[in-house]
């Protein structure tokens, strides 16, 4: 185990999905809320710890409240991306909500968040290299019109590395397709796409993303394992799946009575990544979902894929994907499987 540890540490990869938000770890919230004036307990720990997804909801709700200014992004931005660097991660796609921050505060400076974001970003990939981005997440449960709010602060902030949108929220009750519209402009402005499908409602929720949210990317799409139809959508149309094994374990989004459909995706042919969603409220790092792939049965090889998946699916500019690739591809050939 401690060699399959040391090589997954070493193993050139990409976090695709996570959630800005849900990267604090407790120490860094608390020192944030009380500079922020909010009252925190002193055993902040407690509230990360969650066990199903109205718990995991609650918390993030509530650790999101503290944050109120560009410099606690900075902060939040700069811990996370030491912490990938130290994972060998060379890329990073940071999902960042603003719909849900001028909801708690209407005069939040989104912009100036961005900025901070991008400052972040800027000093990381100057000290060791790593690359990032940021994506817009809407939120469904607030509606078109803030997601419209949302699009808008993407299409003014690409030169602050926002390369695209995203959809999370309760997909039960606020379907991808309210959301259509937005998403093609969105793709006729050049913005990249993502959409949270098949996590909470079924497959034809992932059919919706692809079809009319025009999604490249589908986080989390565990129901599509359900329908020969969606899979079939999927690996003709080549979008991927962010997959988050063990927030899919915590939330319950998958019946973890059943293997894990990954290996189905992966077995069929479809573009599979791998991804920690929400670390620090899910306790596990992008190296901790490697490892718990490989507890699944999947081969160095094949976790060697993901690791090649996660750089073709980024939305990363081709020159920076074929640079990583010659690194995979050289760690491979010194560290073979």
């Amino acid at each position: 185990m401690r060699a399959l540890s040391d090589w997954v540490k070493a193993l050139p990869k990409a976090e695709l999905h996570v959630h800005l938000e849900g990267t604090v770890n407790p120490l860094t919230y608390q020192r944030i809320a009380r500079r922020n004036q909010v009252d925190v307990s002193d055993d902040t720990a407690a509230l990360f710890g969650c066990h199903d997804f109205p718990s995991f909801l609650s918390a993030f709700v509530q650790v999101v409240k503290a944050f109120k200014t560009p410099q606690d992004f900075y902060e939040i931005a700069t811990e996370y991306l030491a912490e990938c660097h130290a994972q060998s991660v060379r890329h990073v796609e940071l999902m960042f909500s603003p719909a849900t921050l001028r909801y708690f505060d209407a005069s939040a400076d989104v912009k100036g968040i961005v900025a901070a974001i991008d400052t972040a970003l800027e000093e990381a990939h100057a000290r060791t290299g790593i690359s990032g981005l940021v994506i817009v997440d809407m939120v469904r449960n607030l509606g078109p019109e803030k997601a419209e709010e949302d699009l808008d602060l993407a299409l003014q902030c690409q030169a602050q590395r926002v390369v695209g949108i995203g959809l999370g929220g309760d997909e039960q009750r606020f379907p991808a397709r309210d959301f259509a519209d937005i998403f093609t402009r969105a793709r006729d402005a050049g913005l990249r796409r993502t959409v949270h499908a098949g996590e909470a409602a079924g497959a034809d929720s992932v059919q919706d993303a692809v079809r009319l949210c025009h999604a490249e990317r589908i986080g989390h799409g565990v129901a599509a394992a359900h329908s020969p139809e969606t899979m079939r959508l999927l690996r003709e149309s080549g979008v991927a799946i962010d997959v988050c094994l063990t927030s899919n374990d915590i939330t319950g989004a998958w019946n973890t009575y059943q293997a894990h459909p990954m290996i189905r995706f992966i077995n069929d042919g479809l573009a599979v990544t791998l991804n920690s969603d929400d670390p620090s409220f899910f306790k596990a790092s992008l190296c901790d979902e490697y490892y718990r792939a490989a507890e699944l049965g999947l081969s160095q090889s094949e976790l060697a894929k993901l690791a090649a998946n996660s750089f073709k699916y980024s939305f990363a500019v081709d020159e920076s994907k074929r640079r990583w690739l010659g690194e995979l591809d050289q760690f491979n050939a010194a560290r073979p499987a």
